[in-house]
């Protein structure tokens, strides 16, 4: 045996026999012993087993995604050195996923009155480099569109859930004019794994006037990055798209092929998922201004709709 009993060749001596009212006394003791004794051990173990309640009046916004911007800031952005120019004849509304047929997957046209929650998280992080938050309260989906309202230092942003490894997305959205504000559709590593994990920009404007818009593919420990800058005026409807396969990553701005490239170490390693947000100044040497006298009180970024495409 163990040693906490006797073994059983070493029978103890016989007392005293007793009697009867002596005996049930010794067992009523003896349980009520063992419960006192079985009580705080049951509480301190489903002290330390159960999970923490939510504080009293948390709602959806107590488990909303933080953003991933707040993580994006290992090192400092740079501005693309390549320049795309767009056509002057492509419409605004020619799709890439329509020029190249792409098949359609999932998609959220925002006919209703509120963000979707089998498929969207919004954030209420930090914005990138910390300046100020995401709000869930500045979402809105009104008459067929996303609106994401950036006001002083609250802001907006939202993920897509569930993510993938390789497709295609496609985004129509326009923003306002606003020094300080800086809309960004991109994918972002579902395991947060951010540089190593990638990072695809495929609509990224941060200065004020709108009037160059960003494609900027993240890659490697060292967050390298590559892509290129296209003029225009992006407070105009545009169709951001961006694919994603084993050997490329290509750029479409309304149907228009803006970046590719097929070195293999800057294709995103693992699944990631869509990301829409507006981030606050200053972040970066120059890359999104910080707000000044000009700021407008309220800046939106508008999406008219979202468009996942399989391979």
């Amino acid at each position: 045996m163990s040693g906490l009993g006797r073994p059983a060749t070493d029978t103890p001596p016989a007392g005293p026999p007793r009697s009867r009212w002596h005996v049930v006394l010794l067992v009523v003791t003896a349980v009520v012993a063992l419960a006192l004794l079985t009580v705080p051990i049951v509480l301190v173990r489903n002290a330390v087993l159960q999970p923490p309640r939510p504080p009293v009046g948390a709602g959806p916004s107590a488990s909303v995604t933080p953003s991933p911007a707040a993580a994006r800031d290992t090192n400092d952005p740079v501005r693309p050195g390549g320049e795309t120019a767009l056509d002057p004849a492509t419409r605004s509304d020619t799709e890439a996923a329509v020029v190249h047929g792409w098949p359609l997957r999932h998609h959220d046209e925002f006919d209703g009155t509120a963000l979707d929650p089998a498929f969207w998280r919004p954030y209420s992080g930090e914005t990138t480099g910390g300046i100020g938050r995401h709000r869930p309260s500045n979402l809105a989906v009104s008459g067929g569109v996303l609106s994401l309202t950036s006001r002083g230092y609250e802001s907006a942003g939202m993920a897509w859930s569930p993510g993938q490894r390789y497709g295609r997305w496609e985004v129509r959205a326009k923003t306002q004019r606003g020094t300080g504000y800086g809309p960004v559709i991109l994918l972002w590593p579902d395991a947060e794994d951010f540089p190593t994990g990638g990072e695809i920009d495929f609509m990224e404007i941060p200065k004020g006037d709108r009037r160059e818009s960003h494609f900027v593919l993240h890659y490697g420990r060292d967050n390298s990055q590559v892509g290129t800058t296209v003029p225009g005026d992006f407070t105009q409807w545009h169709n951001y798209a961006v694919e994603w396969t084993p050997d490329h990553v290509a750029g479409f701005i309304d149907g228009q092929e803006i970046f590719r490239t097929t070195d293999r170490a800057r294709i995103p390693p693992r699944p990631m998922h869509l990301a829409i947000q507006q981030d606050i100044g200053p972040y970066g040497k120059d890359w999104i201004p910080p707000l000044d006298d000009t700021s407008p009180a309220q800046v939106r970024l508008q999406v008219d709709w979202v468009r996942i495409y399989s391979l």
